[in-house]
């Protein structure tokens, strides 16, 4: 947070009436599961960002990002959606939709500043429209409910800027905490917490984040692309099912090939409804601390995104492939948490020094020096300053 206001300070020469920051979401398993409004396992990440705002005396909106060194303005009488805008138009979407519900505004000095504004799109937007939403609410004394803030900062993503946003997303940063993740059944919009407990305070296992630092595009057009190619083979499959849950056709119909998809569209569908049904296996697994079953689930995942949805990259494969071999590595998987080519270990305290030590193998071979650590979470959304909210 101190950041955000020293570079507040800089920028407008004076200091942040309210600060909200938000932490990323790190989909463990179900990252595909929209699809077939299936499950999914998703908890707050390490990665956060900062909304930093202040009053000004007239009818401009001066905005920056402090991470990235841009700067935007636009004014309160003409909002309006501008490409060339870019991150800006996320903190632009929230005061439009608020603005076309009456809230009268004078003009804002805000600053955006955060590891999450590396991340894709989808990531930023999602939490600078719920962060935006936050400090708004703070300094207006909006007292928006959670669901009306989880709606502005959706119809701002949505409607101004056009960008895919996920309601279990936003609901996990409202509601995230550490230690746990947020068990989401995405065709009825529930969701129950469940206590992770791969965590530092496990005697024996723990699951570790490894960022292969690969180029932030490497994947990131091609599993937009898939996203893309799942949209249509769940349309396909969605005209062949007579009726129930899309999320419940019967996996036996694909593989023996009863139902009239073509190869891409089949093998879509087959893995996405996989992962789906092994998010929901997960959940009890993680809630009776079977470490065996869920590195076995994450395997299967892995096989699911690397042959069926092919949506792996050669370092992706070579970092899961070493944990495979590590005698106390019980499972890897490649996750989602907006940054490309990050996979999630399982494996024993005791074996951990030995797969780190692997990772300097993996910068010699790929020319990237790999981060890692200890996955717990993160503190749900929320304004720090002033720091009774």
């Amino acid at each position: 947070m101190d950041n955000v206001i020293k570079q507040h300070v800089k920028e407008y020469g004076e200091t942040p009436l309210v600060i909200a920051q938000v932490p990323g979401t790190c989909t463990l398993l179900g990252s595909y599961a929209d699809a077939c409004k299936g499950w999914s396992l998703v908890g707050t990440d390490a990665s956060t960002l900062f909304v930093a705002v202040s009053l000004r005396d007239d009818q401009l909106v001066r905005l920056t990002n402090a991470t990235l060194n841009d700067r935007k303005r636009f004014s309160l009488g003409n909002i309006k959606y501008r490409k060339e805008d870019r991150w800006g138009n996320y903190l632009k979407g929230v005061i439009s939709v608020l603005s076309s519900e009456g809230v009268v505004f004078t003009g804002l000095n805000i600053t955006v500043e955060g590891s999450l504004l590396y991340s894709d799109n989808q990531m930023v937007s999602t939490s600078c429209s719920l962060g935006t939403v936050l400090a708004l609410d703070a300094l207006m004394g909006l007292k928006l409910g959670l669901t009306s803030l989880i709606r502005i900062a959706y119809q701002a993503n949505t409607t101004f800027n056009s960008e895919p946003c996920r309601v279990s997303d936003l609901l996990t940063m409202l509601n995230g905490k550490p230690s746990n993740v947020l068990f989401f059944d995405l065709q009825h919009v529930t969701y129950k917490e469940i206590p992770f407990p791969f965590t530092e305070e496990n005697e024996d296992y723990v699951a570790i984040v490894v960022d292969s630092k690969i180029s932030p595009n490497a994947m990131r057009e091609e599993i937009n692309s898939k996203r893309k190619a799942i949209e249509r083979a769940f349309g396909k499959l969605k005209e062949l099912k007579s009726g129930g849950f899309l999320r419940d056709f019967p996996e036996s119909e694909l593989s023996a090939r009863v139902v009239p998809l073509d190869e891409e569209a089949r093998h879509i569908c087959e893995y996405v409804l996989m992962e789906s049904h092994l998010a929901n296996d997960a959940a009890s697994l993680l809630t009776t601390k079977d470490a065996s079953l869920y590195g076995k689930l994450m395997n299967r995942v892995q096989a699911g995104l690397r042959d069926l949805l092919e949506v792996t990259c050669p370092e992706v494969d070579w970092l899961t492939k070493r944990a495979s071999e590590l005698n106390g590595c019980l499972g890897s998987v490649q996750i989602s948490n907006g940054f490309s080519g990050n996979i999630m270990v399982l494996l024993s305290k005791q074996a951990l020094p030995s797969y780190i030590s692997r990772l300097e193998d993996y910068e010699h071979i790929f020319g990237f020096h790999p981060r890692w650590h200890i996955y717990s979470g993160h503190e749900a959304a929320k304004v720090v300053l002033p720091e009774y909210r």
